[in-house]
C-alpha cells in the first residue's frame, strides 16, 4: 500500500515547495527526530540553499500528530515509502523536468534516504547527503548507491568515526567524509548548522549539476573516488 501524504506537517502541505525564482536545483531535506532545538538549526540550512538558488522541500518525518499519540520514529522501510510518496508528490508539481534533485538525510532519517536513493532513486536525484546517523547499517544499499555521496560527521568519539570510515569503504560511487571540529548531536554547538550549510552547499555546488561519474570531489579527509573494485587492485599492487 502506498504512503499517503498525511505525515508532512500541514504546512509543508499547505505550502509546498519553497521555491525561488529561477530556482537552479531542489533539496529535500529530510529529518525523523523532531527534537525542538533542531528545527530552527533545519531551518537556516534550508535558509542558506534557497539564498543559494536552489528550492528546498523539509520534511520531518515523526509528525506532530504522531508525537502526541506517542508513535515511535519512523524506521528505515518507512522512511523509504514516506520518501517515495514524496517524490511521487513532487512529480505532480509545476516544476521544470530537468530541475536536479538533492537529497539531504539528517540522523534517523539516514538509512531511510540511502534505501530511497538506491532503489527508488527519481530519474532528476544527482546528489545525497548524510549527517550523522548509522550508514554502517545498510553496507548493501550503499554499495548499489549511483550517486556522488557526502557524508558529515561532528565531533564525536573515535568509535562513530571508524563506523562512518567503513561506510564510506562499502561505496562504489564517489563519497567523501566530512568532520566538522564542533559538536552536531545530541545538542547542536553553536555554529554547527553554519558549518553543516557551508559544507553541504559547498557539495552541491560540485555535484547537483554534474553527472556522478565525472564527479570530482576534491580534497578531503577521505576521498571515495576511486570505485572500491580498483581500489582494492590499486592497494593489492602496491
Amino acid at each position: 500500500m502506498n504512503e499517503s501524504l498525511d505525515f508532512l506537517e500541514p504546512a509543508v502541505r499547505q505550502r509546498g515547495l519553497q521555491l525561488p525564482a529561477s530556482a537552479r536545483g531542489l533539496v529535500v531535506l529530510v529529518h525523523a527526530d523532531p527534537a525542538s532545538q533542531q528545527h530552527s538549526g533545519h531551518r537556516f540550512v534550508a535558509d542558506v540553499l534557497r539564498a543559494n538558488g536552489l528550492a528546498t522541500l523539509a520534511i520531518t518525518l515523526l509528525p506532530a500528530e504522531e508525537q502526541r499519540l506517542g508513535l515511535p520514529a519512523p524506521g528505515q522501510v518507512q522512511v523509504k515509502q514516506r520518501l517515495r510518496a514524496a517524490f511521487d508528490w513532487l512529480a505532480t508539481q509545476k516544476l521544470p523536468s530537468t530541475l536536479p534533485m538533492a537529497l539531504l538525510g539528517v540522523d534517523d532519517a539516514v538509512r531511510g534516504c540511502v534505501a530511497a536513493a538506491a532503489r527508488h532513486r527519481p530519474a532528476t536525484l544527482r546528489s545525497l547527503i548524510l549527517l550523522d546517523g548509522r550508514p554502517d547499517h545498510v553496507p548493501k544499499l550503499l554499495a548499489r548507491l549511483s550517486l556522488p555521496t557526502l557524508m558529515v560527521v561532528g565531533a564525536c568519539d573515535a568509535r562513530s568515526m571508524s563506523r562512518h570510515r567503513a561506510a564510506i569503504r562499502q561505496m562504489n560511487a564517489p563519497s567523501r567524509l566530512e568532520v566538522l571540529k564542533i559538536a552536531t548531536r545530541p545538542t547542536p554547538a553553536p555554529g554547527a548548522h553554519q558549518a553543516f550549510a557551508h559544507i553541504a552547499m559547498g557539495w552541491l555546488a560540485k555535484t547537483l549539476w554534474a553527472e556522478a561519474a565525472a564527479m570530482d570531489a576534491g580534497p578531503g579527509p577521505v576521498d571515495n573516488t576511486l570505485p572500491a573494485q580498483r581500489r582494492r587492485e590499486a592497494s593489492a599492487g602496491r
